[in-house]
């Protein structure tokens, strides 16, 4: 009986902070965009959204995202998935976010993804530990290593968001340009960061923004033993920045099956849509090199994710045609306003995951947050 209780105040709790969570990003949303919804439904296009919800979801939802991507795109769907109901909601039924941290870290990556390319590491700093070449070097071994360099990147290894604190450094003797040491930078990022070599882009990425990494983005799902594409989109940096996330001013627009880029490229809301590149690049029809061979090993990889039928993927082109891994992620961002719909055919059945497996998000006390 106090077991059955325990775990009925244990879901109580739960959902009382999925939907205070849910509440809050739906909140931080509007703020941000409401001014972007000029488009409105039809009262008859209201209740297809609605009746679509309360089918898969049990309840009827805040209808300011379907407005903003209809005012974005002007695609009217039921189908896409309010951002807030996505993180609060979806994904921590559909991944087990218990199990994230021991994938996350970009420091180990190269020793779990085997079947890709990396970018080369110069040194990686691993719970304050120093590597260089997979071997422990001593933290003087280390900023020696990075006391002569030119025009590398410094990351953090975990918990990146948006790109945050990745920046290109040169240095000439132990100190960056403006004279800062290799090991007060070193002590800015704390114990986990690496230090790698910039890649070497493929010619057609390159022509797209030269001063940033340009990637594909893509979204897999895991159904059994089948890995579906939901979609891919090209994400590209704006001129003279050296990241290519939307957050900071990037701009996309969707991949199509053949590689191909598609009409619309999406900036900011305050800039609208695009038809080219700020290197002159016209999008639409504009191939995406080795394009087949990035899905394809996306495809594979996911396969070493079990706790994960979600998966977002971020993957740069080489000179020579050859897949570069960047990153993956457990809670990727959608990218519903290149892509359309993120879970496509899909959408209704991991929806029903959402309504019926209980959820692996659990609040971190220290942390003060989720295990997001």
């Amino acid at each position: 009986m106090l077991s059955s209780l325990k775990e009925t105040a244990k879901t109580k709790l739960h959902q009382y902070n999925e939907n205070k969570y849910e509440k809050d990003i739906r909140r931080n949303f509007k703020k941000k965009n409401l001014k972007w919804c000029d488009k409105n439904f039809t009262k008859e296009q209201e209740n297809e959204i609605q009746n679509f919800y309360i089918k898969n979801l049990g309840y009827k939802i805040d209808l300011t995202y379907h407005r903003y991507w209809y005012s974005r795109t002007g695609i009217f769907s039921p189908l896409f998935v309010p951002s807030s109901i996505y993180k609060a909601h979806v994904v921590g039924r559909v991944n087990d976010m218990r199990m994230k941290d021991a994938y996350i870290d970009k420091n180990q990556y190269e020793n779990f993804f085997t079947e890709i390319n990396h970018p080369k590491s110069i040194v990686k700093c691993i719970n304050g530990y120093f590597y260089h070449e997979n071997s422990p070097v001593d933290d003087q071994t280390a900023i020696e290593l990075c006391s002569n360099l030119n025009d590398v990147i410094i990351k953090p290894s975990l918990d990146s968001v948006h790109g945050t604190k990745v920046i290109s450094i040169s240095t000439k003797e132990g100190k960056l340009h403006n004279g800062k040491r290799i090991e007060d930078l070193f002590k800015s990022y704390g114990t986990n960061f690496i230090v790698q070599e910039r890649i070497n882009q493929h010619e057609r990425m390159s022509a797209l923004n030269p001063t940033s990494v340009n990637t594909v983005r893509l979204l897999t799902y895991r159904r059994g033993n089948n890995i579906e594409l939901l979609y891919s989109v090209i994400r590209i940096g704006r001129k003279g920045k050296i990241i290519d996330n939307e957050s900071s001013g990037g701009v996309t627009t969707k991949i199509d099956i053949n590689g191909c880029l598609e009409k619309k490229l999406y900036a900011p809301p305050s800039e609208g849509v695009l038809d080219r590149t700020d290197s002159g690049i016209i999008v639409e029809g504009y191939q995406i090199p080795s394009y087949e061979k990035v899905v394809n090993i996306v495809k594979t990889l996911h396969y070493k994710l079990p706790y994960f039928d979600l998966a977002g993927w971020d993957i740069a082109i080489a000179e020579n045609g050859e897949p570069i891994f960047i990153e993956w992620n457990a809670r990727t961002e959608l990218s519903q306003t290149a892509a359309g719909p993120a879970f496509g055919e899909y959408t209704e059945e991991i929806l029903y995951k959402a309504r019926t497996n209980p959820t692996t998000r659990y609040f971190i006390i220290g942390k003060k947050g989720y295990n997001d």
